[in-house]
């Protein structure tokens, strides 16, 4: 949120450095028109003073007559009006002030003889200030309502609608994110839930590929297995001399028979192999260990199901009972409750889901409780096998890896998963464990 913030900051900054640049601008405009004018006065006074004789008004307005001021001084320099006025005194007897206008004196032989009185244009240099800073203040007004209505409606959802691609790339139950009239992601929206439909396709298609597959491998590989296994047989009763006459065993026939039994031990093993590969190449999975703290993990479920589950109305609870750090990986650990949780949802009855986050004294423990569809006792240790799907399952879409994927990737961080009915609740629990 900082890096939204800055941006005010910096358009502050800006706004008083602007200011103070109009103030200190119009304040030496200001200073020279006032110097432009004092001179043009004291060039005036000059001239008038060395009339002599007292022809200080004809001398004023011959002046006045030729002068080319406003070339030499500018149009705003140029008073308006410069009498004389002999002794100071106005022809109605009143005393001349300076309150609008410039009064210098005219003296000869240290003896006064009248004033110039120069009246200039008033600009009030106060009221030119306040008004720059005020159109200063109102640019930094809409200019900041500017940036929040493009934080609002462009930035903030651009940065969550950005996280989606990720989160679709490493989980492909992702939710679909929700329809919106935004003119500026309206149809970006749009796009990616198709995408998201599309790859979500792709990938079923991709499972039922590797499942027929794997289920091939298998079929061949055990079809391999009982004829080797007569080999091997038949090869330990000609070494043991079974089938010779006089039942004593003969060298070269015990010889060929251990290598015949060699090439088939050879042979299982290559099958294990090709069976452990088939099985083990339908995840894909690195631990990426990081340090984060508990809470992003219910973070996590609430991002991702809160809507989701809202609309189905399905209650959710998260119970966070500690919000220690931990060093794994926590992508892994939200794949792994991802799948729980979408079996939560898909065997589930609707009453609930409860998800448990927990430390104790030997590690972290993440569990997805629901109410519904129970695993069969006798089928519950074979939920975490590749390709396994229960008998509460026949009903439901699947392809009997999601538990698998759970399993596989609690084993590369080190920890267990387990499932169990809870009698006194009457929830099918599924937890991981995570150790210190």
């Amino acid at each position: 949120m900082r890096k939204y913030i800055g941006k005010y900051f910096l358009l502050f900054f800006f706004c008083i450095v602007l200011g103070l640049a109009v103030f200190f601008y119009l304040t030496g405009k200001d200073n020279e028109t006032k110097g432009q004018r004092m001179t043009l006065i004291n060039r005036v006074t000059n001239e008038v003073s060395s009339a002599g004789n007292e022809n200080y008004g004809s001398k004023l307005s011959a002046l006045i007559a030729d002068n080319n001021w406003e070339q030499e001084y500018g149009k705003d320099n140029v008073p308006v009006e410069v009498r004389y006025v002999e002794g100071g005194i106005n022809a109605d007897g009143s005393v001349i002030t300076a309150q609008d206008s410039t009064v210098v004196s005219i003296m000869e032989e240290g003896e006064f003889r009248g004033l110039l009185v120069f009246t200039f244009e008033q600009q009030k240099l106060s009221d030119n200030i306040l008004l720059c800073e005020l159109i200063i203040a109102a640019v930094f007004v809409v200019a900041a309502l500017i940036f929040v209505y493009i934080d609002r409606k462009v930035i903030l959802p651009f940065n969550r609608l950005s996280e989606y691609p990720e989160r679709i790339a490493k989980n492909e139950n992702a939710a679909a994110l929700p329809e919106s009239k935004n003119r500026y992601f309206g149809k970006y929206i749009w796009g990616m839930n198709m995408l998201r439909d599309r790859l979500s396709g792709d990938t079923r298609r991709l499972r039922q590929l590797e499942k027929e597959q794997l289920t091939l491998v298998s079929t061949i590989a055990h079809g391999i297995k009982t004829p080797v296994a007569n080999i091997k047989l038949y090869s330990e009763a000609i070494k043991s001399g079974l089938y010779r006459d006089n039942g004593i065993p003969d060298k070269k026939d015990a010889e060929v028979a251990g290598k015949i039994a060699k090439n088939a031990d050879d042979i299982t093993d290559l099958v294990k192999e090709l069976l452990d590969s088939a099985s083990k190449g339908v995840v894909v999975f690195e631990p990426h260990i990081e340090a984060f703290y508990l809470p992003e993990i219910g973070k996590f479920i609430k991002d991702e199901y809160g809507n989701r589950l809202s609309v189905l109305r399905i209650p959710l609870t998260v119970e966070m009972n500690s919000d220690v750090m931990i060093n794994s990986d926590k992508d892994g650990i939200t794949r792994i409750l991802t799948q729980f949780m979408e079996n939560a949802v898909k065997y589930g009855d609707g009453r609930g889901i409860t998800v448990v986050v927990d430390k104790n004294e030997d590690g972290y423990v993440f569990a997805v409780k629901d109410k519904g569809s129970r695993v069969p006792e006798n089928e519950i240790p074979y939920v975490f096998n590749s390709f396994w799907r229960g008998s509460n399952a026949e009903q439901v879409e699947g392809n009997g890896l999601g538990l698998y994927e759970a399993s596989f990737i609690a084993h590369k961080l080190g920890g267990d998963v387990a499932a169990r009915y809870l009698e006194d609740t009457g929830e099918m629990e599924f937890e991981v464990f995570i150790p210190l």
